[in-house]
């Protein structure tokens, strides 16, 4: 499977979600975000896109240091309906956003594409809510594809009128976030009528460089997944030594169950002392381990090279090392750093100390990188989780295959084959060690999560972890599927912020998923509307 294929158009909406029961859901909510367009701009939408949530399955933060995760879009979306406008003579494009979910409060604005001397301005930082993600990617997608000072060498970029609805949680950890991005992204290539000359490939790169403009500094799990997932399979998501998306069947007889923890949590805000720390700290840790192993002259070229990539250079990697050796080097890795450790963490001095570099070149590249607010650096923690959080996806993939009829992994001669039941245990305990790590090593998850997760494991999960990027979000579960409804009752009667809730809230809350497809447009014909995923 490539990430290097088109950007997909959808002709109904069975092709977009898993099940007959969403179908018929999506069907009303295409219809009334329809009609809404045309009674609030008073002509019909030409298009909709598509960009789903995701969860991710296992491989926590350990993307940005280019090791394999495995996310899998879920149902709920964001969908953006829109029709492109261009501006009179010698005016500015514009875009006319509107929220179509009531029951958020942020209002709809417009705002202008304007080229400047400096490249283009879309009123970046004025943007207050939802809207900021929509504004930096078209930002991003603006510079990168119109740059200022060529406007000889392409066509005017044009203005949208946008109406949106998004059923993904906000704060819970399924990327409401880079759903918006990568649904704005994909809104621009069709607006502008370039959406068949780029790829998905070309859309993830957009949406993480649009997120950086916001000072969160992505792995890009979380743009892939959106815009690169298949239905019914897991995403086995490689980043190194290039971006090599693969299907992964999860058993059938398992069902993914995400239950909020409502504790929400803006990563954005918080990055300072928590995402972008923890970037930094694996990024340090891994300065410091190339320095112990002698690498620095494979990397003069490169001030912040990452994990995965010291790795290779450690053992001589040539392309890429192959799935037994991959496994093989991380345990011999996790068996070397036991120097690391520092009761209480360490300090920026000793940090420079162990790095052989000079103490202005370090700072200018790790501690000016991102902004950051801390004193004490936890490397060997960051380093621990990193390392066997990768094994635990290395494993997961393994024993998926191993009952998978598309791609068997037969066991070695002295290993007798393990039956299913097994095979799911072992899923669930890797699951449970996974959470286990972020909460005691990473350090990343929250009291609310935790007692979630608890709950889950008692109310009959095979296993539980938190998902997301961490500090609050949703735990994510492996479920047998014909225990799924009598698992959400247990844990709606357990879990105490879930009593005030009525049902319709609860069906946002705690519900199952099947993985689904990821972003894509849907070509809206005159005075067609989308019926129980038919054109009607």
């Amino acid at each position: 499977m490539s990430a290097k294929v088109p950007i997909p158009f959808f002709k109904s909406l069975q092709e977009i979600y898993p099940s007959a029961s969403a179908i018929l859901r999506e069907g009303q909510r295409w219809n009334a975000l329809l009609a809404r367009f045309q009674e609030h701009f008073g002509e019909a939408p030409t298009y909709v896109v598509r960009a789903p949530g995701r969860v991710n399955v296992l491989g926590e933060h350990i993307d940005y240091s280019l090791f394999p995760v495995l996310p899998a879009a879920i149902e709920q979306d964001i969908i953006f309906a829109f029709r492109p406008t261009r501006p009179a003579v010698g005016s500015n494009p514009t875009v006319r956003l509107e929220n179509y979910d009531r029951k958020y409060s942020y209002p709809g604005c417009s705002f202008s594409l304007i080229p400047g001397q400096n490249g283009w301005d879309v009123g970046l930082d004025a943007g207050g809510g939802w809207d900021k993600y929509i504004r930096a990617a078209l930002l991003e997608c603006l510079d990168e594809l119109f740059p200022v000072g060529k406007e000889d060498e392409r066509q005017e970029a044009v203005g949208m009128n946008v109406l949106i609805s998004g059923n993904i949680p906000p704060g819970s950890g399924l990327s409401s976030s880079a759903a918006m991005v990568v649904g704005s992204v994909i809104m621009f290539l069709v607006a502008n009528n370039m959406a068949e000359d780029k790829t998905k490939a070309d859309v993830v790169q957009l949406a993480i460089n649009s997120e950086h403009r916001m000072g969160l500094r992505t792995g890009g799990m979380d743009q892939s997944a959106s815009a690169l997932a298949l239905p019914n399979n897991l995403l086995h998501l490689s980043f190194y030594p290039s971006l090599l998306p693969s299907p992964l069947p999860l058993p059938g007889n398992l069902s993914l169950v995400i239950t909020n923890s409502l504790a929400p949590h803006s990563l954005t805000e918080s990055a300072p002392e928590e995402y972008n720390l923890r970037v930094i700290e694996i990024l340090i840790a891994t300065r410091l381990i190339l320095h112990h192993w002698k690498l620095e002259s494979q990397f003069s070229d490169n001030p912040r090279p990452w994990l995965r990539e010291v790795l290779g250079a450690w053992v001589g990697e040539k392309g890429h090392m192959g799935w037994e050796k991959e496994g093989e080097v991380m345990e011999k890795a996790l068996g070397d750093i036991e120097w690391m450790k520092r009761d209480g963490g360490w300090s920026r001095e000793e940090m420079v100390k162990c790095s052989g570099m000079d103490g202005e070149v370090f700072k200018k590249s790790y501690l000016d990188f991102l902004e950051i607010r801390a004193e004490k650096f936890y490397l060997y923690e960051r380093l621990h989780h990193t390392l066997t959080e990768s094994l635990r996806v290395h494993k997961f993939v393994h024993l998926c295959q191993s009952i998978s009829t598309s791609k068997p992994v037969p066991p070695s001669s002295d290993t007798p084959l393990p039956t299913v039941d097994d095979i799911l245990i072992q899923l669930g305990k890797l699951f449970d060690a996974s959470h286990a790590s972020m909460r005691d090593t990473y350090d990343c998850t929250h009291p609310l999560v935790d007692s979630l997760q608890e709950l889950c494991l008692e109310s009959g999960a095979i296993g539980s972890r938190m998902t997301g990027g961490g500090w609050g979000g949703s735990v994510v579960s492996l479920v047998e599927s014909s225990q799924v409804p009598e698992f959400l009752e247990k844990v709606r009667k357990g879990y105490e912020k879930y009593g005030d809730l009525e049902d319709e809230e609860w069906v946002e809350v705690g519900f199952a998923t099947m993985p689904g497809h990821g972003a894509g447009v849907y070509v809206v014909e005159d005075g067609v509307r989308v019926v129980d995923g038919r054109a009607a």
